[in-house]
């Protein structure tokens, strides 16, 4: 019989291997990847625009019509998202106070660039 002093520990290491053995997806590439970049939440960077004057990552969220928005070299780099991307009526969500004005003054070319791009890459893959 195993003293339960040590049940905790087993369990626990059987837990850690167990993490070890599942595939995550890769949060960086060293050097980066320049077919399919990823951000730092681990999604796919589908496209970069120059809004006013700064770089505007729009990555893929995947499984939803949406696009998560943020900055090259700006900190904090997260702006928002721009969701309903599958209805003629995409719309800005601001995640950040820190760039709301900005985001609201470049709404309509932020909105704009992630419907053009939606549409390119849901017409690509034959839906």
């Amino acid at each position: 019989m195993i003293p339960d002093r040590y049940t905790t520990r087993r369990i626990r290491a059987r837990y850690i291997k167990a993490l070890n053995a599942i595939p995550l997806p890769v949060r960086r590439t060293d050097p980066p990847d320049t077919a399919l970049p990823i951000d730092l939440a681990g999604l796919p960077v589908l496209a970069t625009e120059t809004v006013d004057e700064r770089i505007v990552r729009f990555s893929l969220v995947v499984g939803q019509p949406r696009f998560r928005l943020t900055f090259e070299g700006i900190d904090p780099d997260l702006v928002g998202h721009v969701v309903n991307l599958e209805t003629a009526n995409p719309r800005l969500v601001i995640a950040e106070p820190f760039h709301t004005d900005w985001a609201l003054s470049n709404e309509q070319a932020l909105t704009e660039h992630a419907a053009r791009v939606w549409g390119a890459i849901t017409r690509s893959c034959g839906r």
